[in-house]
């Protein structure tokens, strides 16, 4: 069993003849004839049913019809890959994103780029202060697009835009949109985990006295916050349908404004080089 004899065979059963078949692969139709009949020789059963005045595929033709589809659609792309591999190509690439940051303008953007490297795989991660410098660092991640809160000489990073935090409270817990220090002891100041596993863990921005409740992202904080079960800073962008309906009210906690804004970065280690995809990813932006 060849590839060549495969070709033939797909051909004659999408073309529904022989002669349609050797014209749309430009063969000859005893060519074409004679590698089916091989292929049927090797296996010991018929692939066609040739009472019928056009080939009809039996039951075994059939299933080896399927199958044979799958294994030339994974030599193409076997193809590809070995093609790709050979010009320089990751056959990996991994995006680490922070929680912070607004997904859906974020994927309208890398999506032409994803889609022109369809034989790569690529893997996008979720990480929280720490964690997000974390991946790229342990060469876990090839690409970053965070704040730069971690960031160090060794990473080199490009602004891409900005993220708002929005200190607020759900309406009618404090007196007063300025609250002081021991006001806001009184109910617990909601906090992003961090998810980094080595590093020290990052403490921006939270009081060093009252209670605190620890979430996994900002969909959950944002959820508690307007139950009124505490206060804390959330991305503008998460929150901009309750601040309108006067859902959520910033608030000036002592020490905390109730708004902030960071850069929003895509961000890489110097030390590592950049493959074709990096740099396409790199050079967008």
């Amino acid at each position: 069993m060849t590839q060549e004899q495969l070709k033939m065979f797909i051909a004659v059963v999408e073309q529904g003849s022989f002669r349609g078949a050797a014209k749309a692969i430009f063969k000859t139709q005893p060519t074409i004839s004679n590698a089916i009949k091989k292929l049927e020789e090797e296996f010991g059963f018929p692939l066609f049913d040739r009472d019928s005045y056009r080939p009809g595929l039996t039951k075994q033709g059939e299933s080896f019809y399927q199958q044979t589809k799958r294994v030339m659609q994974s030599l193409e792309q076997l193809s590809v890959m070995g093609h790709q591999l050979g010009a320089g190509i990751e056959p990996k690439f991994t995006v680490v994103i922070s929680g912070i940051v607004e997904l859906s303008p974020l994927l309208k953007q890398i999506k032409p780029i994803v889609l022109s490297f369809s034989n790569t795989d690529f893997s996008i991660s979720t990480e929280l202060l720490s964690g997000v410098m974390e991946r790229v660092d342990d060469n876990e991640a090839d690409l970053a697009f965070a704040t730069l809160y971690g960031v160090e000489s060794r990473h080199e990073w490009k602004k891409i835009g900005q993220v708002e935090l929005v200190n607020v409270v759900a309406p009618g817990v404090f007196p007063a949109e300025n609250v002081s220090q021991l006001e806001a002891s009184q109910l617990p100041q909601i906090v992003v985990r961090d998810t980094g596993r080595s590093r020290k863990k990052g403490d921006i921005s939270l009081l060093e006295v009252g209670r605190r409740w620890f979430v996994n992202d900002y969909h959950t904080k944002k959820q508690l916050t307007l139950a009124g079960l505490g206060w804390g800073r959330i991305p503008r962008h998460f929150i901009t349908g309750e601040l309108e309906k006067g859902l959520l009210i910033p608030i000036n906690v002592e020490g905390i404004k109730a708004l902030s804004s960071f850069d929003l970065c895509i961000i890489r280690n110097r030390g590592r080089s950049l493959g074709p995809i990096a740099s396409r990813f790199w050079n967008f932006f």
